[in-house]
Formats: structure tokens, C-alpha cells, sequence
């Protein structure tokens, strides 16, 4: 298996306008950002709506992600289900396809009350599938917070590969870092990826890495050349850009509408999802016009 890190884009789950999974454009995005030299691919997370489609078309995005990266990179696989074998059941049906790699978030309805039950959830999971298993810390979803000292534990486990943290708690992402853990720590927040990078970290998940994939390569390099001024140059440009995320009532809606604008894919949410109003897409252009040219 290869190893997790540098940059992964979490895709954007490409849609037609009927609603149904745009085979295509999943390729052309995938090969977009695979060209941008990125070094790996992460689908059905927050980003691709994972929570949202229904099974046929999780399904849909799988098949046609692995033929797209073709074994180039490694393809990560969000699995956001509510409990244990639920994940693990729908991980065995990906790993009938091929995929290797999950992205496994904590209990978010039955929401864990402590550590040791989060432990007991990912030890579960990894004793039951084949592939390996990358957890997912992203507490503003799943309500609970896996600690560093967790972290370093969940680690240890044989089929657990990495820790995926979203939190945008610098504090406790530091003391990740320096807890002497062993396996691939991401960064899952854009606002802290140069500076995780700098401190250590194997890599980010910026969602933004599906429009700028070659800008993000060129920040990891510079990260792990601790290149402090061409860090900074950069986190400073993203925080400039993500300015765009006041124009629009979702997140997602402003990053398909990113997409849109490089003719990658459409514009589509999916399920209640806001896409962005004729307004807001105005906005955005009139914001980038000047700024963009920097990517």
C-alpha cells in the first residue's frame, strides 16, 4: 500500500443536471488534479456530499474514481456512516471494487461519552476489513473530539493508517505533532495547512486543492523544504481566496461553483444543498478578477 501523505484534495462530487453522478466529469476533475501533481485523492467526505448521496451513487463515485486515478495515486474513501457495522459494511462493498483506503469519522447520532469508546469503534473497524483505515476528527459533525493522546493510540492499531484532523484546533494539533505518533497526520483545515505542514504534519486536505491542485503541490514542496517566507506567501493567498465563502449560503455550492468556472464539472448540489444564486456567482467573479492570476 502507499503511503498517505502530501497533498488530497477531498473531491467534489461531480452531478448532471438531472441530479444523477456525472461519470464523466468525475474523470476529467480526478485527472485535473492528478496532473496538478497532487498525491492522492479523497472522495465521498464532507466536500463530496458523501452524508447527502444515496448508496447507488456512493457507489457510482467509487467505480468511477478508481478507474480515474488508475492506481497513480492512492484513492481515499469516505464512509460516513453512524456506527460501526454500518461502516463496515458499506467499506466491504468498496472493497469488492478495489478501494483500500477509508476515511471513517467518530458516531455522530449516538454520539460517543468518551475515549475509550472511540478506540473501541476504529479497533472494530480495522479488525473486520481488509484496507486500512484513516480516521476522521472533525468534532463540529460528529460532536466529539479525539484527543492527541487517542490519536497516538488509534495509531497503533494494525489496519488504522492515519489520522485526518479537522478541528482547526491548532493546540491540539500541535500536541499531536509532538506526541511521537506513528502514521500520516493531515491537516483537514485550510486556515492551519501551511503551518502544520512547517511543523510536521505529512500533508493537507484542502478542498480548494480541486480548483488550485498545482498551487497546494507547490506549498507542500516548499513546506518540506521549510521554506518559512514561501509558506507564509502562500497560507496568506489562501486566506485571501477563501474570502469567497461569504458569497454563497453553502460551502460546497461556492466550491462545484469554483469548479464550474474552470469547465471541470457543473455547478450541481446535491439533495437540499444551496447552489449559488446568479448574485453570488457574480460576486465571486468580480472578487477573483484581480486575484486569481496569483494561482
Amino acid at each position: 500500500m502507499k503511503e498517505i501523505r502530501g497533498i488530497i484534495p477531498p473531491l467534489v462530487t461531480p452531478l448532471t443536471e438531472e441530479g444523477e453522478i456525472d461519470v464523466p466529469a468525475v474523470h476529467r476533475l480526478t485527472e485535473h488534479c492528478i496532473q496538478g501533481g497532487v498525491d492522492g485523492i479523497f472522495v465521498l467526505g464532507s466536500c463530496g456530499e458523501g452524508t447527502v448521496l444515496n448508496r447507488k451513487d456512493r457507489k457510482t463515485v467509487v467505480k468511477a474514481s478508481l478507474e480515474a486515478v488508475n492506481g497513480r495515486v492512492p484513492l481515499l474513501v469516505g464512509v460516513l456512516e453512524t456506527s460501526a457495522d454500518r461502516v463496515v459494511e458499506e467499506i466491504k462493498e468498496y472493497e469488492k471494487y478495489g478501494a483500500e483506503y477509508f476515511v471513517v469519522a467518530a458516531p455522530y447520532y449516538l454520539q460517543v461519552t468518551g475515549q475509550e469508546e472511540l478506540l473501541a469503534h476504529y479497533g472494530f473497524i480495522a479488525e473486520n476489513i481488509q484496507g486500512k483505515v484513516i480516521v476522521y476528527n472533525i468534532p463540529p459533525y460528529t460532536h466529539s473530539d479525539i484527543l492527541p493522546e487517542t490519536m497516538k493510540k488509534l495509531l497503533e492499531i494494525p489496519g488504522v493508517a492515519g489520522v485526518k484532523d479537522s478541528t482547526g484546533d491548532w493546540a491540539l494539533f500541535q500536541k499531536a505533532l509532538f506526541s511521537g505518533i506513528k502514521g500520516s497526520l493531515l491537516s483537514g483545515n485550510e486556515d492551519l495547512c501551511g503551518p502544520a505542514m512547517l511543523f510536521g504534519a505529512d500533508g493537507c486536505v484542502p478542498c480548494l486543492a480541486n480548483i488550485y491542485p498545482a498551487f497546494y503541490r507547490d506549498m507542500f514542496r516548499y513546506a518540506q523544504e521549510k521554506n518559512v517566507e514561501k509558506v507564509q506567501q502562500y497560507q496568506k493567498q489562501i486566506l485571501e481566496v477563501k474570502e469567497v465563502f461569504r458569497f454563497g449560503k453553502s460551502w460546497i455550492g461556492v466550491v462545484k461553483y469554483l469548479c464550474s468556472r474552470k469547465g471541470l464539472i457543473l455547478p450541481r448540489t446535491a439533495g437540499v444543498i444551496p447552489e449559488l444564486t446568479e448574485e453570488e456567482k457574480g460576486k465571486i467573479d468580480t472578487y477573483l478578477r484581480n486575484r486569481e492570476a496569483m494561482y
